[in-house]
């Protein structure tokens, strides 16, 4: 059951059908620090040693730790995550500056090259995942997931152009009773090109707490299964 899952979402993102790969032992917790390209350095930390690195970008007004469940979970299932503080928050430097919180997605993403993931797919909840957009549209990865995005939070922007160009595979996902969240997931659809997907779910959650709510094993599920046929199209 497991491969034909996976079979079919290779077939909904890229087209083609492969089998998935086991978990492989997985590093936790390693503190990592980088910094952007106008020179904030900003804290997060590295766990799994997969090929297919995961960005996870938080949402406001937490921190990286909201992604820690998540973050095990992925690397013990073989990929390489990166959870971190955006500028201002937790152990990171600088001011809290949303609208520039993007270049941290991408000094995120630089980061997991860096550390060895030959593929990188950001994964961000609420304003994480519009920073996400941002980064994606700007800077070269293998798919974007977001989680509850808003198409504008504080000064912070994903227009319609912006989602024009990003190109890759994405997941957009919302609970049919937070607010505008899903009205603004099948705006994010819509406007952009594929491949792509949208998933409604029942609910009032938000951002990470998808992953924790009454929902959380079909998001989970959804998120996971993404990242498998990114890392099954590398092969």
């Amino acid at each position: 059951m497991r491969r034909a899952a996976v079979v079919a979402i290779l077939a909904l993102f890229v087209g083609s059908a492969c089998g998935t790969s086991g978990p492989s032992q997985a590093r936790g917790g390693e503190p990592i620090r980088f910094t952007t390209d106008d020179g904030v350095e900003l804290a997060g930390e590295l766990r799994g040693d997969g090929d297919v690195g995961v960005v996870l970008a938080h949402m406001f007004p937490t921190d990286r730790s909201s992604w820690a469940p998540f973050a095990t979970a992925l690397a013990d299932r073989g990929f390489r995550t990166l959870a971190f503080d955006f500028r201002g928050y937790g152990d990171s430097e600088g001011e809290k500056n949303i609208p520039e919180i993007w270049r941290d997605v991408v000094a995120a993403a630089r980061a997991l090259r860096e550390d060895g993931a030959t593929k990188v797919v950001l994964v961000g909840a609420s304003m994480g995942g519009t920073a996400a957009l941002r980064a994606a549209s700007l800077e070269p990865v293998d798919g974007v997931v977001t989680l509850s995005a808003p198409s504008t939070f504080m000064g912070l922007t994903a227009p319609p152009e912006t989602l024009a160009g990003v190109t890759v595979p994405k997941l957009f996902v919302a609970a049919d009773r937070d607010g505008t969240a899903a009205q603004t997931a099948q705006a994010f659809y819509a406007q952009s090109p594929p491949p792509k997907r949208v998933e409604v779910v029942s609910g009032t959650e938000h951002g990470t707490d998808l992953l924790e709510g009454r929902q959380s094993e079909l998001v989970r599920r959804l998120v996971t299964s993404f990242l498998e046929a990114v890392e099954e199209d590398a092969r």
